[in-house]
Order: structure tokens, then sequence, then C-alpha cells
């Protein structure tokens, strides 16, 4: 059975979620599409107007982003496409296994949290990366339980 998605769920608080989950994956491999981010530092009572700053990042720029201290995500909406790569918009799993994406991060709720990845190896990374004390569940989705799933959080 091909694995190609993690639901993720997390505790209901400040953190840097996008840092602890993606932390040793080679970020500068991809330019960062940002759709949605909806974010609140703790000394802010609401949501930061441009977490990122822009809507499309270089990795390098993607990574200074989430390795801030804490920091409580609402909703997030983050596209990764190969350096030099074409990006497409992608609403469905279906559009995302024909497109030249490799990873989706999608974060509902502050605490759902929605991960698509093409490569086995980063997707087992994030996977044991989620694991321990600091994420309430991660479990691996297959193909049929993606399917027909909408890529977009809102």
């Amino acid at each position: 059975m091909l694995i190609y998605s993690l639901d993720i769920r997390v505790k209901n608080e400040y953190s840097n979620y996008l840092n602890k989950i993606l932390n040793g994956i080679n970020l500068l491999n991809y330019m960062w599409y940002i759709n949605t981010d909806d974010f609140i530092y703790p000394e802010n009572s609401s949501p930061e107007e441009n977490f990122f700053g822009a809507s499309i990042l270089s990795g390098e720029e993607f990574f200074r982003c989430i390795s801030r201290d804490n920091y409580y995500m609402i909703f997030a909406d983050i596209k990764a496409y190969p350096v030099g790569g074409e990006s497409t918009e992608i609403e469905t799993f279906e559009d995302f296994l024909k497109s030249n994406c490799e990873l989706v991060f999608l974060c509902t709720d502050s605490i759902f949290i929605e991960f698509y990845c093409k490569d086995r190896d980063i997707l087992d990374k994030v996977y044991n990366n989620c694991i321990g004390d600091e994420f309430e569940a991660v479990q691996y989705k297959s193909i049929a339980d993606a399917t027909g799933r909408k890529l977009i959080a809102w």
C-alpha cells in the first residue's frame, strides 16, 4: 500500500510546530508557497498579519520564519515545489499527484494538520518527528484515505 499523507494532531498551545514537524528536511530544495498564514504570537492577542512576510519564500526564508520562538498556528496552507519547478494551483489530492508540488502542509482549527508528500523518506521523517509528548497523535493515511480530500486550509 502506498502512503502519501499523514494526519497529525498537535496540542492546542503555543509552540513552533512547523519547525518541529519539518525538522531534518532540506528546506532549501524548495520554493514555499504560502496561501494562508494565520498565526498569533504570545505577546499579541490578535493574528499576525503576515507571519511569513511574502507569499513565496526560498527555503532559507521559510526556515527563518518557522524557526521563531513560540507561535500559535490557527490556519496554514503551505505548498512546496522544487526550486526551478513550475507551480500550479492545487485544490485536491488528485491535483497534488499530477503536479510538481512535493509537499503540502495544512493546519486547520489550530490543532489539525494534514501533511502530504511524494517522498516516502521525508514522510517517514515527519512521522518520526511527530512521535512524542508534544504531539497528540500522528497517523499514516493511504491513497484511498486521501482520495477526494480538499488540499486547502479554510
